[in-house]
């Protein structure tokens, strides 16, 4: 059975819980905490939206134009970078 590892240790791994880089055992302490704490429930909850908006914001590669105009405004500001 699971300690309830309180809202502050709980808020302070969720990152590392959705990102999956907590131990089994830190994993279910924290999942443990959030299915009995509303207040923290629905923390993760938008944690994890957000968290899989920016991962498929990040899935699609830039535009080669947008990649071609950023690296030319490097080279202009300092000279040496090659598009």
């Amino acid at each position: 059975m699971n300690r309830d590892c309180g809202c502050e240790s709980a808020r302070q791994r969720m990152d590392i819980l959705i990102d999956r880089e907590l131990t089994e055992l830190e994993c279910a302490d924290v999942s443990a905490h959030c299915a009995s704490c509303e207040s923290c429930q629905a923390e993760i909850v938008v944690m994890e939206k957000l968290t899989d908006r920016f991962r498929a914001a990040c899935a699609e590669p830039a535009p080669d134009n947008l990649r071609i105009s950023i690296l030319n405004s490097i080279k202009n500001q300092n000279g040496n970078v090659d598009a």
